[in-house]
């Protein structure tokens, strides 16, 4: 179709050939339906089980009789057992804590872990596009601007959702599914994270030695931990509890009741070890078991990450946090912390990023472990549009323009885009930017006039091949997919492309959800200067539903 395809089409076969090692599982899928991997070489990408993740205790032979003795203490007097006298959690994070990573990780070791991530989960991703989109036509008041308030809380301008020291139970209950309890946890939106993982705390006796001499009892319970990145900042607010209810002691009918309820337990969100850049506030949250079981109160910490040490236009850096949880008091020592797995944030400041009426939103971080689908509804205002793609995605040799003879006897089109069900199953889609990506931009409107109006510098391509008949402009406007503001648009090298005339209504409502679809799950436009950035810039999908 181009003169430039050929020249080109190795670094789409080169691309596809990285296969997991930089590039998404999606990719991978797409080689498939390519035609260039098969089913028996493509891994099956499915939630990872999540195996209870254990904790070792130690306790000596003196400071075990003293816990008994206040255990039997309690018994007598029908009293509980006393609350550990630590203060449930302050602001100031201990010394033998630190609050930063060490800058050992590389960039692309960390894209590798991202794009790997994307296989730890299955469930799809909500867009908070329609939510932005009532905000920008004035369902929602001034209270939908991002800001600070004075007890440290956030108002999210694409959900309208206030971040502070609890989150939302609404978008906790619609968050915590089934889906949550996996390795991966669960990605509710590009905003949204939550898991719940199960614990085991092994506590045992030791001599003077240190050495364990005999098991005292285990505790279970399922830690809970939602997380929310911030949108005009380069922060994310993460929160755990224990669930209420799901304590379960096995020390024997005594200790049971008199001493397991009583041990403290200590969460702490924290940044991982060898990180780019990554910074973690405020101190481990203290209760004891019972404490956590009957009573549920949510800590939290701020995961934040620089500006100065991102890479690229957009001072992109991805941060690893988990959530360690131990027992540190008078009586017991961790050896090693028990760790939530580890889970990504990545941070950008995009200037381009908008919120509804032009708000601010520079700075921001989104979870990159999901797949960014873009929905159209072919009942919707922009059924026409919708309409096409569906045609462009599953016939795309009825689609104009057409193929030459002779290319058209050796292969049909291929159109990139395509997700069902909330999974992609065909190459995803980059944006890219009117100004900032100009060259690409321009030639695929450029392209696109010349197969649909005959018209432009490419319009000799077309000749025989363009748009039949071409649309009634006092009605009508060209609308092309894959969209003019993504690499693979109708200037691509490597893909092939669409145009249909559609009503102009439809088109300018399909354009508004894209402008706002780009906003509102932070796609950030393709920079060629990131290191890999095949696998490091952002992707999206596009599904067609009724």
């Amino acid at each position: 179709m181009h003169s430039h395809r050929i020249a080109r089409i190795s670094r789409r076969a080169a691309a596809i050939a990285l296969g997991l090692t930089l590039l998404s599982p999606q990719f991978a899928a797409a080689a498939e339906q390519d035609g260039t991997g098969s089913a028996s070489a493509l891994p099956t990408y499915s939630n990872y089980s999540l195996k209870p993740v254990e904790l070792e205790v130690g306790i000596s032979t003196a400071q075990l009789k003293k816990l008994r003795e206040r255990g039997k203490a309690a018994e007598r007097s029908g009293k509980p057992l006393p609350k550990p006298a630590t203060p449930f959690q302050t602001e100031r994070r201990p010394a033998a804590k630190p609050s930063k990573g060490d800058a050992t990780m590389t960039f692309a070791e960390a894209t590798e872990f991202m794009e790997r991530d994307v296989r730890r989960r299955t469930a799809p991703m909500k867009s908070t596009v329609d939510a932005y989109q009532r905000q920008q036509q004035g369902a929602r008041t001034s209270a939908t601007t991002t800001a600070a308030t004075a007890d440290g809380s956030f108002t999210t301008m694409a959900t309208g959702t206030t971040i502070g020291e609890t989150p939302s139970q609404a978008l906790y209950d619609a968050c915590m599914t089934d889906a949550a309890s996996s390795d991966g946890g669960r990605i509710y939106d590009r905003f949204t994270f939550c898991q719940r993982v199960p614990i085991t705390a092994d506590y045992w006796e030791k001599d003077a030695a240190g050495n364990p001499v005999d098991h005292l009892g285990t505790t279970t319970a399922t830690l809970e931990i939602v997380a929310q990145g911030l949108e005009d900042q380069r922060s994310m607010r993460l929160f755990s509890q224990i669930k209420q209810g799901s304590v379960s002691y096995d020390w024997g009918w005594w200790d049971n009741i008199w001493t397991a309820p009583g041990v403290p337990l200590s969460l702490f969100g924290t940044c991982t070890p060898d990180q780019l850049d990554c910074g973690a506030s405020r101190s481990p949250a203290t209760l004891t078991w019972d404490n956590w079981n009957n009573n549920p109160s949510w800590a939290y910490w701020d995961i934040s990450n620089s500006a100065t040490a991102g890479y690229g236009r957009d001072k992109v850096l991805p941060s690893f946090w988990q959530v360690e949880y131990f027992t540190e008091s008078d009586e017991f020592s961790t050896d090693e912390p028990g760790n939530s797995p580890v889970q990504v944030i990545r941070c950008d400041s995009a200037t381009y990023i908008t919120g509804p009426f032009g708000a601010d939103r520079s700075h921001g971080c989104v979870f990159p472990g999901a797949t960014p689908i873009l929905t159209y509804s072919l009942s919707g205002t922009e059924a026409a549009v919708a309409q096409h793609i569906l045609g462009a995605q599953t016939r795309p040799e009825y689609t104009y323009p057409r193929l030459p003879a002779a290319e058209d006897a050796e292969r049909d089109k291929d159109i990139p885009g395509q997700a069902i069900g909330g999974q992609p199953v065909h190459y995803g889609l980059h944006r890219i930017h009117s100004t900032l990506n100009a060259e690409d931009y321009q030639k695929n409107r450029d392209h696109k006039d010349g197969a649909c109006y005959g018209t432009g510098p490419y319009a000799s391509q077309y000749t025989g091949l363009g748009l039949d008949p071409r649309p009634d402009t006092s009605t009508q406007q060209c609308d092309e997919y894959p969209f003019a503001s993504t690499l693979e648009g109708a200037g691509s090298a490597e893909w092939d492309f669409s145009v249909q005339a559609v009503p102009i209504t439809d088109n300018a409502s399909a354009g508004g959800k894209l402008i706002a679809y780009y906003n509102a799950d932070r796609i950030l436009a393709w920079d060629a200067s990131l290191p890999y950035p095949e696998g490091s810039n952002d992707r999206f999908w596009v599904e067609i539903v009724e």
